[in-house]
């Protein structure tokens, strides 16, 4: 949970700095003034990435030679913690003043849960998109879980790189690399699968929300270890034997593509209702509010592991798509439990009279 906030520098804000409620925070202003850019700024500064570029110098306002974003947070049963992330010529981290070298480290002091209009592209999107969702999920609730697909990614882009240059590299040294992709990777399947099955419980549930009874929403994982798309398996032994297999059957494809064609960076995540595909049937309306559905749900997920007041939610006023009935059922939900941040162009009256509401006009905040 965020206590202050304080930005420099950062997209259309030089300097501001906001103290923030435990409970509920709502910025209201005109389109274009920077409440999308607070929200990017608290997500930065939880994951390191934003949520609309991948462009850090995209991040940094203009002719200006760094950003530095600063938070204090705490999180049940831990003393607070000053964080800072300073983006100049180099990145500087800091926790509480210590400098910190290693991005793992850094991530997660506080989560954060976005519900934001680019959370569409989740069902629309490509499926790189719907990895992304998975792995930064996972590694919100496992530090495990971001270990080995940073082993499996590391040992990938080894493999890869050789594979382009089979005139420097032998057989006996690519292939040196399998034992970690194999070991790794399939620790990433097993965490991905158990966590699939988690969303689909908690999916059944929260996809009434916004769905009518007739109508099931749910995921399914596809594993990517195999040379074709497949439900992934249950035993760890199986599945290692069976991405050895896949690794020496693809061997020579790879030596003549330059790049490795099975593993858990090839799987995929598809989303159905009723049995049937979203992303080659669903209607935008439905698109919509599956992608509100499996965020709701993996809100849910989170808190059977963590304290429901030390998540935060960003919200990016999703709702105009929906009408007033789910609406009320979308707010009702946001309000069960967390830290929200609502950005928007006026006061939800959901929200009236609880926490602090800032007004955001040209780069600036002030409490209303």
């Amino acid at each position: 949970m965020l206590k202050s906030l304080t930005i420099s520098n950062f997209r259309n804000f030089d300097r501001i700095k906001t103290e923030l409620d435990s409970h509920v925070n709502v910025l209201v202003g005109s389109n274009g003034h920077g409440k999308t850019n607070f929200l990017e700024a608290v997500y930065y500064l939880s994951l390191l990435r934003s949520f609309r570029t991948n462009q850090i110098s995209d991040l940094r306002q203009w002719k200006k030679d760094f950003f530095r974003l600063e938070c204090e947070c705490t999180q049940s049963g831990m003393p607070s913690r000053h964080l800072s992330v300073t983006y100049g010529n180099e990145r500087r981290l800091q926790v509480n003043g210590t400098n910190i070298y290693r991005t793992s480290d850094f991530i997660n002091q506080f989560i954060c849960v976005t519900f934001i209009p680019q959370d569409k592209d989740l069902i629309r999107g490509s499926e790189v998109l719907r990895r992304r969702f998975m792995d930064i999920s996972l590694s919100q609730m496992s530090t495990g879980y971001l270990r080995n697909l940073q082993s499996y990614t590391e040992a990938l882009r080894a493999r890869n790189a050789m594979l382009k240059d089979r005139v420097k590299y032998t057989d006996s040294t690519i292939k040196a690399y399998d034992h970690v992709l194999v070991k790794s990777g399939v620790a990433v399947e097993m965490e991905r699968r158990e966590f699939m099955e988690k969303l689909n419980s908690s999916l059944f549930e929260k996809s009434s929300l916004l769905f009518s009874p007739d109508l099931i929403l749910s995921v399914r994982y596809l594993s990517g270890i195999g040379s074709l798309l497949q439900v992934s398996y249950d035993d760890a032994e199986q599945m290692e034997e069976k991405f050895r297999m896949a690794l020496r059957k693809n061997y020579e494809r790879d030596c003549r593509k330059g790049f490795t064609h099975c593993g858990p960076h090839r799987a995929e995540m598809t989303c159905l209702l009723n049995l049937h595909s979203l992303l080659h049937f669903g209607s935008e309306g439905e698109c919509r509010m599956a992608s509100l559905a499996i965020k709701f749900a993996f809100l849910d997920v989170l808190r059977q592991t963590l304290n429901s007041d030390d998540i935060t939610l960003l919200v990016d006023d999703v709702t105009g798509e929906l009408d007033t009935t789910r609406q009320d059922n979308f707010y009702r939900e946001l309000l069960s439990g967390g830290q929200i941040i609502y950005a928007g162009t006026f006061l939800p009256e959901a929200f009236r009279g609880k926490g602090r509401v800032f007004n955001v006009k040209s780069g600036m905040i002030a409490s209303l």
